[in-house]
């Protein structure tokens, strides 16, 4: 031991080499590593795996999905504001169907939105539930706002 409290080797005690130690795998390596481990049960995962085809969708599901998410927002804000107006503007507030209308719409929204963002959804799946969140929002607005 030194004053400082460090460590150092004696004349008999030796630093490990890093040649001795194994490396661990580069980025690089790791992604190189090919297939997935079979289940205990001996099962294929091939109909569970992704295809190695790059998804041609992907940048406008992307796209898709990040509007949805802020149209779902927008509809879980807007439920909240209809579930909180009596409260806040001291009346009577909007009837049962219509605060009944806009939890449900905020609901399918959220879980298309979440259908649409998952990586296993198929790109067809996911860009026709993230389509979905703006004919949700018309339909809800058409109905409860305009009409």
């Amino acid at each position: 031991m030194t004053a400082t409290g460090s460590w150092r080797p004696t004349s008999t005690e030796r630093w490990t080499s890093p040649a001795g130690v194994p490396r661990a795998a580069t980025r690089r390596e790791r992604a190189r590593a090919v297939g997935r481990p079979t289940p205990p049960s001996g099962l294929s995962t091939g109909a569970i795996a992704r295809t190695g085809r790059p998804d041609r969708l992907a940048g406008t599901r992307r796209r898709l999905v990040a509007l949805a998410r802020v149209l779902a927002g927008g509809l879980v804000v807007l439920a909240v504001v209809v579930v909180a107006a009596p409260w806040l503007l001291g009346g009577p507030g909007p009837g049962v169907d219509t605060v009944a209308a806009h939890l449900f719409g905020a609901v399918v929204a959220v879980g298309a939105t979440a259908i649409a963002a998952h990586r296993r959804t198929s790109s067809g799946v996911a860009v026709l539930a993230a389509a979905s969140v703006p004919v949700i929002l018309f339909l809800l607005l058409a109905i409860s706002w305009w009409a």
